[in-house]
This record gives structure tokens, C-alpha cells and sequence, in this order.
């Protein structure tokens, strides 16, 4: 058995420049960083029998073509692997459409548990093939390369390169900003590709572009107050992200999101915003620490948000035990 450990992130800065339909056009960027909660993904191979996923629930399947979930079935192909295999995977904390991430970080595990890439650039463009070429997804790269590499990140998309920017940002500036964080899961389901096909679509309108681009010039100017240590800044920041965020699609946010925000922003926090595609997931609040307690208090009290403590990390997709060869 080979198990690996991949990261989830929490992304502070992109507005969806991340998309294709984005970088394409102009230079895309996005600030973000990984958090020790983990996806965690098992292979066994099996000289004989039946494929078997242990996602949702179990499924067992008599060939490789009807396999249906997307990103096993077609990792498996693009690699050409012989034996019948054994996959599973565990999260840390609710991970299917939590908009930390987590369809990527699957992605990254699986292919880390294959191939045990040793270049963490490789792994997420190893990734990016999967899921934007095999299984036609409309997801954007930021999440593939921040699984792979971990830590904090300052990403730039073009039509055919991804590049990292090397952050110049004090210990003591990244744990403020991890005491200053509070990050809540809104109990809200929803579909991250729908919600991107959407705003793939409507690049197309100028307005819509300019919003998204306000969103990419945000995460550069972010970053550039993380090495200049002003956090309130980056806070207010993240609040007019989010007001820009919102009005890219409908489906963005809804009442109950809006529910969250407001009573967030009335109890303490300077700014926050939806994590990942929006429509549900996780959000997360930038405010004083001596305030958090409350904050959660109030959100506890008031809607059925649940918060959850974390704390930021360093390390990308690892393999975290067995050397066995999958073929």
C-alpha cells in the first residue's frame, strides 16, 4: 500500500484569474496558502480482480472504462497502469466542495501515490493535464500547484507557463496573519464546476474581465503587503475582493452566505470572503485575534456555519508511507 498526504489551501487573492478563459487574455495571479488539513489518498494494487474506489462509498468496478469517477479513472489511464487497484481517500475535515481545494489535492495525492514525482512543478502540471485535458473540468491551476508545492504563494498564469514568485515575508508577520484568520465552513453544498463554466463564460463581457483582473492586481498588491507586514490592509483587501468577487456570477454567493458575511462583518471582522469557485464551502475572516472567539460565538449562535482552527504549512504533497511500485 502507498498512502499520501497532500495539503489543502486557503486562497486569498484571484478573482478566477486562475481560469483559462482568463490567462488566455492577460496574466493571471493568485495568492494563497496551504493549511494542515489533509487529503489523504491510499493505492493498493491487486494482481487480479475488481477496480474498488472508497470515496462517498464503495464501489467496485469490472473494467477501468466503467469506472465512474473522472479523476481515478482517467489518472489511471493517462498512466497506463496494468494492475487492479485498491483507491481511497480521507479528509481531514469536509473536503467534497469545500473550496479549499480538494478535488485538486485528490488529484495531486492519486498521482503522487502513482508516480512519487520527485519536482513538485511536475506533479502540478502532471495534475493540471488531468483535470483541465482528460477530464475536461473548468477549473483554473492554482489549486493543483499550491497541493503540490505548500506554503505561501504568489502564482502567475499565462497562456503557457505557471511561474512562483519568492515571497520575502517574516515569521513573525505569517503567524499574526494565522492568529488573525478565522476560517468557517458555511455547511452550504454546491457545484464548483458549474459556478466556473459561468464565469468562464461571461470573460467574454468586458465588465465581468475588469473584475477579475481587479482581483488579480489584488493578489500581487497582497502579497506586497505581506512583506511590508501591514495585515489590517490585507484584511480590508480581502473584503473588496469579495465585493468584487460576487458580482462576477449569480452564483457566487446567496442569502445564506450574505447571512454569514454581515454578521461577520458586524461582529469584528475587517474583510472575508467564500473560498474556492463560491456557492458554498468555506469562507474565511480576517480580524483581531482577541475578537475570534466572539466572532465564532456570534456565527455559532446565529446561522449553522462551524468554525475550525488550523494553522499554516510549508510542506506540498508528500508520500507518506510505502515504496511499493504501481504498474
Amino acid at each position: 500500500m502507498i498512502i499520501s498526504k497532500t495539503p489543502l489551501r486557503i486562497s486569498f487573492f484571484s478573482g478566477g484569474s486562475d481560469l483559462p478563459a482568463f490567462y488566455r487574455k492577460a496574466e493571471g495571479a493568485a495568492l494563497s496558502v496551504t493549511i494542515d488539513k489533509y487529503i489523504y489518498v491510499m493505492v493498493h494494487s491487486k494482481s487480479r480482480g475488481n477496480y474498488v474506489t472508497a470515496f462517498d462509498g464503495i464501489n467496485d468496478y469490472d473494467t477501468l472504462d466503467s469506472m465512474t469517477h473522472d479523476i481515478t479513472r482517467e489518472t489511471l489511464k493517462e498512466y497506463k497502469i496494468k494492475n487492479k487497484l485498491h483507491v481511497a481517500s480521507i479528509s481531514d475535515i469536509p473536503g467534497r466542495g469545500s473550496g479549499l481545494g480538494s478535488s485538486s489535492s485528490f488529484t495531486v495525492g492519486l498521482i503522487n501515490s502513482l508516480k512519487n514525482y520527485p519536482d513538485s512543478t511536475v506533479l502540478a502540471e502532471q495534475a493540471c493535464n488531468i483535470e483541465m485535458n482528460r477530464c475536461e473540468y473548468p477549473v483554473g491551476k492554482q489549486d493543483q500547484y499550491a497541493a503540490a508545492i505548500g506554503g505561501l504563494n504568489l502564482f502567475k498564469f499565462s497562456k503557457d507557463t505557471v511561474s512562483k514568485s519568492i515571497l520575502n515575508v517574516s515569521k513573525e508577520t505569517m503567524n499574526r496573519l494565522q492568529n488573525n484568520l478565522l476560517l468557517v465552513y458555511t455547511n452550504i453544498p454546491r457545484s464548483a464546476n458549474k459556478i466556473l463554466s459561468e464565469q468562464s463564460r461571461v470573460m467574454t463581457d468586458d465588465d465581468k474581465f475588469n473584475l477579475v483582473m481587479n482581483g488579480r492586481n489584488k493578489a500581487i498588491f497582497a502579497a506586497d503587503l505581506l512583506e511590508r507586514g501591514d495585515l489590517d490592509t490585507f484584511g480590508d483587501l480581502l473584503h473588496q475582493a469579495w465585493v468584487d468577487k460576487k458580482n462576477v456570477t449569480s452564483g457566487i454567493t446567496n442569502d445564506s452566505i450574505d447571512e454569514i458575511y454581515d454578521l461577520a462583518m458586524q461582529n469584528g471582522a475587517l474583510g472575508g470572503k467564500i473560498l474556492g469557485a463560491g456557492g458554498g464551502g468555506f469562507m474565511i475572516f480576517y480580524c483581531d485575534s482577541n475578537k475570534k472567539e466572539n466572532l465564532s460565538h456570534v456565527l455559532g449562535k446565529n446561522t449553522r456555519a462551524v468554525t475550525y482552527d488550523f494553522k499554516f504549512t510549508e510542506d506540498g504533497s508528500r508520500v507518506v508511507y510505502g515504496d511499493e511500485t504501481i504498474t
